[in-house]
């Protein structure tokens, strides 16, 4: 595969899409999955790629019930995401899984 095909703008924002649509279908280990090819390519999204990788992360540990890990990878994630409040929809869902996991919810 050509590095330069497709180009990496192109693939950094499929991966995006792809990854916003799992997190809202609560599948939160492709969100993950599909987010870790486009580290370190996505420049001024970088924080959105590892903000959305950190809360897909929140979400698979919540769902595997392991929920210190789970609120610590929340907390990362609204750090991350702090900037890109298009993203708060995708936080408050995860969050209310992490809080049904059984872990108190960490305050924004």
């Amino acid at each position: 595969m050509d590095d330069d095909w497709p180009p990496r703008e192109n693939r950094v924002q499929a991966a995006l899409w792809d990854a916003e649509r799992s997190l809202e279908r609560r599948e939160y280990l492709a969100a993950t999955s599909r987010l870790a090819p486009v580290f370190g390519l996505a420049d001024e999204r970088e924080q959105l790629v590892r903000g959305l990788h950190h809360l897909g992360a929140a979400g698979y540990r919540a769902t595997t019930g392991d929920a210190l890990r789970a609120r610590r990878q929340l907390e990362r994630a609204r750090r991350r995401l702090a900037s890109f409040p298009d993203a708060a929809p995708l936080v408050e869902c995860v969050a209310r899984d992490v809080e049904s996991a059984g872990g108190e919810l960490a305050e924004p």
